[in-house]
């Protein structure tokens, strides 16, 4: 499976820094069994446990953007919280 993150802070960095810091391994860590479903719901627990943590130290906030690729399954799972948007386009362009 591969995955990318855009973290977009606002109001500073420090939301956006903590999501780089920690929110792919909550991710992984509950990824299951890597079908689009399970990253899906990956993605629900990861980013509500890296919010509970932002709120805790900072007032700023940060839009996530979370891609995973099951290369083997040929499934795409996408999490987005906020506007930063992920486009898939086809190789035609």
């Amino acid at each position: 499976v591969a995955v990318i993150m855009v973290a977009d802070g606002h109001g500073g960095s420090a939301a956006s820094r903590h999501c780089r810091k920690h929110l792919l391994d909550y991710y992984i860590a509950a990824a299951g069994d890597g079908s689009a479903a399970s990253l899906l719901g990956a993605g629900a627990t990861a980013c509500q446990q890296v919010h509970e943590e932002v709120k805790r130290i900072t007032n700023a906030g940060s839009t996530v953007t979370i891609i995973a690729l099951n290369l083997t399954r040929g499934e795409l799972a996408v999490v987005n919280l906020g506007d930063s948007e992920a486009w898939l386009v086809p190789p035609s362009g």
